[in-house]
């Protein structure tokens, strides 16, 4: 069982409201991209159809263009939470922005559930440049968000140093948890005191050991009630080096080294009192997954190569993005299954090399290995509980 059979039976069973025969062309759609990524043309010639190359290009286009999929589009990020989180209560969620154009004219807001190994994309738009970081996009945003979420699925929310106080107290408004970074030159006070001074000033109490720092107010123009936690790993020994083995002294190289450099300082809602310093590092070391699902959509060589498409309709793009999480979707259950049936790839010489890949990149090489259906029904059903198991929740008591 392939993509086009996962999603058709994810859409016939949760969206029966969709046209059904919207319902096969997206499927049928996703298929393809498994092996043409997300370009339309690309697409266009993978399509399994009797027709001639235009007619198939056309399909697709006519699709992404589609305005009821993208009245849909809430419905079917909706039905794969639903699936995903139904039997978790409690879930940790990355929230980020990435440009999804070389010139920065689109910008991807996305929301996804930190598994082992990858994150989930539960739910994303995409927005102009002069919308990038604007309150009212993340409010919408993660009211959307909310109504996607199961009822009972409490949500942690973790972000970078990007978002700053008006997107914490968004979040206290509509009753998330959240984690997320301070830098830079952000101001912070004691609760118990009067004296604002620059987050950076704490850095040299961090230790390798999590420290709870207590309570404070962050940012003096618009304060916000946070606990901060204080945290520094271990130096790893990594440096950038060129090819001749020196150093790198690029701008942007020693720039990147001096911010890898720096501890976590860390905001924590009121709410998760209940967590212990320990605890809120280990929720906020899963944020960097969701920089991975960002390469795994735009990346051209191991991923769904979305820098291939050259459309510039936000309407066109979102359509894509939907098409990639569905991707993603059956992707997860495909790797899971192949894994299970004992599939391997082996690079060189040493057997074991097989296992250092992700359940995304076995799924796109079993994907190229068998193009008819070769897994059974049980065997995806059986994925889909590992799937389930394997998202990263928390002990929480309250």
């Amino acid at each position: 069982m392939h993509a086009r059979q996962i999603i058709q039976r994810l859409l016939g069973q949760e969206c029966p409201s969709i046209h059904a025969k919207r319902r096969a062309c997206l499927a049928q759609i996703v298929q393809a991209a498994a092996r043409a990524g997300l370009g339309v043309v690309r697409i266009g010639k993978q399509l399994r159809s009797q027709t001639s190359l235009r007619h198939r290009i056309k399909c697709c286009d006519r699709l992404l263009s589609n305005p009821h999929l993208a009245k849909e589009r809430v419905q079917i990020y909706r039905a794969m939470s639903q699936r995903l989180l139904q039997s978790r209560q409690y879930v940790q969620v990355a929230v980020d922005w990435s440009e999804i154009r070389a010139d920065g004219s689109a910008q991807l807001l996305r929301a996804a559930a930190i598994i082992e190994g990858r994150a989930f994309t539960l739910y994303e738009e995409v927005h102009p440049q002069e919308r990038l970081a604007a309150s009212l996009v993340h409010k919408c945003f993660m009211k959307t968000l909310k109504t996607i979420l199961p009822a009972h699925c409490r949500a942690i929310i973790i972000t970078d140093a990007g978002f700053r106080a008006t997107w914490f107290k968004t979040l206290n408004q509509l009753g998330f948890g959240w984690v997320g970074r301070i830098r830079n030159r952000d101001l912070v006070c004691q609760q118990n005191g009067n004296d604002w001074f620059g987050c950076k000033s704490l850095y040299s109490r961090a230790t390798a050991k999590a420290r709870d720092l207590g309570y404070f107010f962050h940012v003096r123009s618009n304060p916000v009630d946070c606990r901060l936690v204080l945290y520094k790993s271990k130096s790893k020994g990594r440096h950038c080096l060129t090819k001749s083995g020196q150093p790198a002294r690029a701008r942007h190289s020693k720039k990147n080294s001096a911010a890898q450099c720096e501890p976590w300082l860390l905001a924590v809602s009121p709410a998760l009192a209940q967590l212990r310093a320990d605890d809120i590092i280990k929720i906020y070391s899963g944020r960097m997954q969701i920089e991975q699902t960002f390469r795994d959509l735009k990346n051209a060589k191991w991923g769904m190569a979305l820098r291939h498409s050259q459309t510039t309709s936000l309407l066109r793009l979102a359509a894509l993005l939907l098409i990639g999480a569905l991707l993603t979707y059956a992707l997860w259950l495909i790797g899971l299954a192949a894994r299970a049936a004992g599939y391997e790839v082996h690079y060189g010489s040493h057997p074991k090399a097989g296992s250092c890949l992700s359940i995304f990149s076995l799924a796109m090489h079993w994907v190229d290995d068998y193009r008819r259906p070769r897994l059974s029904p049980s065997a995806i059903k059986y994925a889909f509980i590992e799937l389930v198991s394997m998202v990263r929740t928390w002990e929480f008591e309250g």
